[in-house]
């Protein structure tokens, strides 16, 4: 008989198994089973006006538990309140206070009890730690360690509080048969009756509505009959149960039940009847399902005791023995253990003392109790550049940067198609070495990472950055290892712009996909970088407000490297003073000269003029007959 209050001390707000007194102000109900002595106040008027001005309220319980409860219609007005869970199946419940509004998620899983059909453990996670309430509950002896929802992973979760039935926790019940060893009992028994004559009847005296299911189906198994019940109702939605029940008193195997109120009378033994269909009288014997009876005994008995001419005991349990309850507790090791069944001749306070031996001693250690346990270690924080790296977030060694490191291998000498007199190009020896490289493949970062290269190490060192990007891009694009190796002398002649070309620059600068041959499209490309000095600006006449970030067209580049090929065979044309700071003339794209017949190639002298006079901002006059710039 359960003597639990329905509230566990972790979560107040929800009722188990209780439905009166304090627990009308639950936020929700949970219901193990059926039995009588776990629905108090289920059905109570109080309960009952609650749910007819409540939005929120539930009864959560098995499949099985809602057809059994709704199968009797005192319980009718619980229909559209129930909520039927899955087993072993987490559920993320929410309580809700309709007053306040406040708000407390609980993650609740069903786990098979094996007391009587339906009944259910609660195993309830939530922010005050995993509580475990069983409920009725009978398993044998290593079936916890086959409970899926009771481990996270290969370890057992970290049980907090188990509210336990401890009904036979008492060592005079230390060891109680299992279920199969008491049917085929009595099995053997009723064999031994039934095959002396159609009338002889055997009556299975069950204390309670369901529960003895067990017996039924196994029994209408071994004698190709079913055993006859009051009622079919509670059964109609179990076919599993309903194919081996019958309302038929024919059969020689009864288990209904006398009338409520109706007092035993020794001569109609039979609640159907003494007699069968033709008068004829049946003899009959009472086997009745019992454990607390065998715990009295003080000798060692069998598991079916005869206690009178027709009358045995068979031992048949619905609830753990106490060996079976350590072995449960020393698997799971809570941290408190509160029971919720006095055995017979016990106080709650004796239990509660053998108890206290199963606990899980945390005097040592320092449990913090969290929602869903702690999903990581508080690390200092570590400073550094790499605003990507992700490795923070998990605990224990030191992992693998987020972005790949790629080895740069050591140049290996190549042999090239040079002429016999020409030395080879002089190519900088790389060493082994890692480097960051972010994968990308947008145009965009690609440029971006060239221009970076191209202010840290300089326009003269391009072929050290082509040779660091690695062999996929040679084979794409830079340097064909068929070919002869590229020369300054083919990126710029002094070839001089006639009358007849005054837009080509193909003669006089091949262009970069010719010489390296890529397919990429010349929309930009590279060739002002390439040059000892940024590209010439005229700064007069034009305000800082012109496009600043402007490239120069294909024919001013064009122009530019001619006139930088003039002074290639001697110094470089003027002073780096006058090219170091392009201006924003320089970069506009809308400055253009157009060639005329007189016109000829400006000598040095003539260009370091032009020059200082526009560093200065001086005005500019250009031949007779032409504008100021």
């Amino acid at each position: 008989m359960s003597s639990f209050a329905g509230r566990m001390k972790e979560y107040p707000n929800m009722s188990l198994d209780r439905f009166d007194r304090e627990n009308l102000h639950a936020r929700a109900y949970f219901l193990s089973h059926c039995h009588k002595d776990h629905m108090k106040g289920l059905k109570g008027p109080l309960l009952k006006r609650k749910l007819k001005f409540s939005l929120t309220v539930k009864l959560y319980c098995s499949f099985v538990t809602k057809e059994l409860l709704l199968s009797n219609p005192k319980y009718a007005f619980w229909e559209d309140h129930i909520v039927a869970l899955e087993l072993e199946s987490p559920t993320l419940i929410t309580l809700i206070d309709e007053a306040s509004g406040e708000r407390e998620e609980l993650v609740v899983t069903l786990l098979p009890a094996g007391h009587c059909p339906g009944s259910v453990m609660f195993l309830v996670e939530g922010a005050q730690g995993t509580v475990l309430y069983t409920g009725d509950f009978r398993l044998a002896k290593g079936d916890a360690s086959r409970i899926e929802p009771l481990h996270s992973g290969s370890r057992v979760k970290d049980i907090k509080s188990v509210y336990l039935d401890s009904t036979f926790y008492d060592p005079r019940f230390y060891q109680i048969p299992s279920r199969e060893t008491c049917l085929h009992a009595i099995q053997g028994l009723v064999q031994d009756w039934v095959s002396r004559s159609v009338y002889h009847t055997v009556w299975l005296n069950c204390k309670a509505a369901y529960g003895y299911e067990y017996l039924f189906t196994n029994l209408g198994d071994e004698f190709h009959t079913q055993i006859h019940v009051n009622s079919l109702d509670m059964f109609k939605k179990m076919p599993e149960i309903l194919s081996h029940v019958t309302t038929d008193r024919a059969s020689q195997i009864h288990a209904c039940r006398h009338p409520k109120g109706e007092e035993f009378v020794a001569a109609c033994r039979l609640p159907c009847g003494s007699s069968s269909s033709d008068g004829t009288p049946l003899n009959i014997i009472s086997i009745k399902p019992s454990t607390m009876w065998f715990g009295e005994r003080t000798q060692r008995t069998k598991v079916i005791v005869r206690t009178g001419a027709s009358s045995y005991r068979a031992c048949f349990s619905f609830h753990s023995s106490y060996s079976e309850i350590k072995d449960f507790l020393s698997y799971l090791q809570p941290v408190n253990i509160y029971p919720s069944v006095v055995p017979i001749g016990r106080t709650h306070a004796d239990v509660s003392q053998l108890l206290k031996s199963m606990c899980r001693d945390v005097s040592s250690s320092a449990v913090v109790y969290r929602p869903l346990g702690a999903l990581k270690r508080t690390r200092p924080e570590q400073q550094t550049h790499d605003v990507d790296r992700a490795d923070w977030l998990f605990e224990g060694a030191d992992l693998a940067p987020v972005r790949k490191r790629v080895m740069m291998q050591e140049a290996t000498p190549t042999t090239l198609p040079n002429p016999p007199d020409e030395p080879l190009p002089l190519t900088p020896l790389i060493t082994g070495d890692y480097m960051d490289c972010t994968e990308s493949n947008d145009d965009d970062d690609e440029e971006e990472g060239r221009d970076l290269e191209e202010e840290e190490r300089g326009g003269e060192e391009r072929d050290l950055e082509e040779e660091e990007r690695g062999g996929e891009e040679r084979d794409e694009g830079s340097v064909s290892n068929s070919g002869p190796p590229p020369r300054w002398e083919e990126f710029f002649t002094t070839e001089i712009l006639t009358d007849s070309q005054p837009n080509s620059c193909s003669h006089t600068s091949p262009s970069h996909s010719t010489l390296t041959g890529s397919q990429t499209p010349e929309l930009f490309v590279d060739d002002f970088v390439k040059l000892p000095s940024p590209s010439i600006s005229l700064s007069a006449g034009r305000g800082p407000s012109q496009a600043d970030g402007m490239l120069i067209q294909s024919e001013d580049r064009c122009q530019g490297d001619a006139l930088t090929n003039l002074d290639a065979g001697g110094e470089e044309c003027g002073s780096h003073t006058h090219q170091s700071e392009p201006t924003e003339s320089q970069l506009s794209s809308d400055f253009d000269i157009p060639s005329t017949p007189d016109s000829h190639r400006p000598g040095p002298d003539e260009l370091s003029d032009l020059y200082r006079r526009l560093a200065a901002g001086e005005e500019v006059v250009t031949r007779t007959g032409s504008q100021s710039l």
